[in-house]
């Protein structure tokens, strides 16, 4: 029973209202004039009112009670992806989604002009005027923002990373091609305001922050579980590489156990890398032929010796296995999560000089050729399934929020997107003369949603009318509902006035009394798990009290009264 106690004087009574779906119970608060009421979801029909992500898709609840549970694979929510302009000193957001033959010349390939404003959302610079850039990582992290590194800042013997945002409040790019940039705005640095740190002289309100970091040159960007970054720097091309953890909001030097405010790497990483479902640190090598493993829970450190093989790009499959290409030797090594090497796997006959790695939902591996201008699709027992042909010297490859695949052409200053349905491209993006978009890091996110922070959400806007109280919420009263260990199950709540400008999201446990006033609630159930577990978290039902505002109708017919009475004594659960 949903909370009988705090009910008791109500006699319930169920209606519908036409700007919902869900249904609303209402009940005269005794001894007063107002009625009390409240949103309910719990069969599938209810849940299925609002907005899914990574959840109840694959595979789909089997019961038929209706609820809310995790994907057993988990993509980016997200619908952009980030690419670094390494010859512009910029990055650039693209629109996962766009359908090139709805713009311009209705064919698969989009010039800057007509990629401008279309799949182009903005151009950002990464660095203020008069400091190092040339990015080539590019990490998102839970919000959709991205972490940039510069990889030529070694100023003072201190690299800098940029977070640019999804979602800008203020002046900001528009995307539209200018002839150089897709209309990038200044960062003057007057008077050096911003080398050290900051963004006071940044015109682009999407830039966020500008930290100065301790590792030079950095080439690690990757975002943890708490949306912290990692970063790693160095000198460059020479010496240790230096690891540091920075708040995700502010910048500021997380301090990690055994080791404080900066981890050695003993030059072993450094070149890229990920977070795992584990919280453990990957880092290709950028020296030595190896890489590192890094524990931050216990501070255990691991050189992983690759026999000679020059590490290069990275990525994870749905059972953990850590997947990296090998520069010079051409081959992709399986990586067991415990850092033992399972298996070594030759491509050179397919491809070579291979750099970015991604891997699908079907556990198919996705390296980048850079010296054949091709992109491999490999089994997950290292078999070559198909050769890609894309542009000039491809680096990066990243899977969007449909699960295509993403891949990024340094010579030939375009994104291509490829149809793992078909294998083919379906679209080209061009971004003009002296981009070079490089980057092999998670551009789109499904690294960290999908593996290092395995997360899904049901949200649902319920519309109280003017006024509105929000009172207590209730959930998994119902013996389905369950958060199993090494799951975890959010509720948050926010209000506003307009959809436009929203408060922030609160959590609640149930039975908690929400305490927010205005007309709309939206509601925010995050289920999440850890690593490559299969268990998930399960909403079995989900009930909101409120005191309805102005614009509620309030009934005052017995007729209205009896037909309420009638829709409930037809619901199949009763509360």
């Amino acid at each position: 029973m949903f909370a009988q106690e705090k009910m008791q004087g109500r006699h319930s009574i169920f209606v519908r209202r036409a700007m919902s779906a869900a249904l609303i119970s209402v009940g005269l608060v005794a001894g007063g004039g107002a009625w009390a009421s409240s949103f309910t979801f719990t069969t599938s029909a209810q849940w299925a009112t609002g907005t899914l992500t990574n959840t109840n898709g694959s595979p789909p609840p089997t019961s038929g009670n209706g609820h809310i549970r995790l994907n057993d694979n988990i993509i980016t929510p997200f619908d952009n992806i980030w690419v670094a302009l390494s010859g512009r000193d910029g990055a650039v957001r693209i629109d996962t989604n766009v359908n090139p033959l709805t713009i311009g010349d209705h064919n698969i390939v989009l010039t800057p002009a007509e990629a401008g404003g279309t799949a182009v959302r903005g151009e950002y610079l990464t660095r203020p005027a008069g400091m190092a850039g040339n990015p080539s990582r590019t990490t998102v992290d839970g919000n959709g923002d991205v972490w940039v590194g510069n990889r030529n800042e070694g100023s003072g013997g201190m690299g800098s990373i940029t977070k640019i945002s999804a979602n800008p409040t203020g002046a900001t790019s528009s995307g539209m091609w200018n002839g150089s940039t897709f209309d990038r705005l200044a960062w003057t640095n007057a008077g050096g305001a911003d080398s050290n740190g900051g963004v006071t002289t940044a015109a682009d309100s999407a830039i966020s922050q500008y930290v100065r970091t301790t590792g030079a040159n950095v080439r690690h960007v990757s975002v943890d579980r708490s949306n912290n970054v990692w970063v790693g720097g160095g000198p460059l091309d020479a010496g240790d590489q230096v690891f540091e953890l920075r708040n995700g909001s502010t910048g500021a030097v997380v301090n990690t156990p055994g080791f404080g405010a900066a981890v050695p790497d003993n030059n072993t990483g450094g070149y890229g890398g990920l977070v795992d479902g584990n919280g453990v640190v990957w880092s290709a090598g950028l020296n030595g032929n190896s890489l590192t493993r890094f524990d931050p829970a216990t501070g255990a450190r691991m050189t992983v010796n690759q026999g000679g093989r020059q590490s290069y790009g990275m990525g994870i499959d749905n059972e953990g296995n850590i997947w990296n290409a090998t520069w010079t030797n051409n081959t992709l090594d399986r990586i067991n999560p415990d850092g033992t090497v399972a298996a070594s796997y030759n491509l050179s006959a397919f491809g070579n000089g291979l750099r970015g790695v991604a891997v699908t939902a079907d556990d198919n591996i996705w390296v980048a050729s850079s010296y054949t201008n091709t992109v491999l699709r490999v089994s997950n027992t290292g078999v070559v399934l198909a050769q890609i042909a894309v542009g000039a010297t491809p680096t990066g490859v990243a899977v969007d929020s449909k699960g295509k695949l993403w891949v990024t052409d340094y010579e030939s200053n375009d994104v291509r997107r490829i149809d793992p349905a078909t294998n083919t491209v379906d679209l080209i993006v061009q971004l003009g003369a002296g981009a070079n978009p490089y980057n092999y890091s998670d551009m789109t996110g499904t690294v960290l949603i999908g593996t290092t922070n395995p997360s899904g959400t049901w949200r649902k806007v319920l519309d109280g009318g003017f006024g509105a109280d929000w009172e207590e919420v209730f959930w998994n009263k119902e013996a389905e509902g369950a958060v199993p260990g090494t799951t975890g199950l959010l509720i948050e709540a926010r209000v506003s006035d307009d959809l436009l400008t929203w408060t922030p999201y609160l959590a609640y446990l149930s039975g908690d009394d929400i305490g927010l006033h205005g007309r709309y609630l939206e509601v925010r159930a995050t289920l999440s798990r850890v690593g490559s577990s299969d268990l998930t978290p399960v909403l079995s039902d989900l009930m909101v009290n409120f005191t309805p505002g102005s614009d509620i109708p309030e009934p005052g017919t017995l007729a209205l009264l009896a037909t309420a009475m009638a829709s409930l004594a037809g619901l199949r659960r009763r509360r």
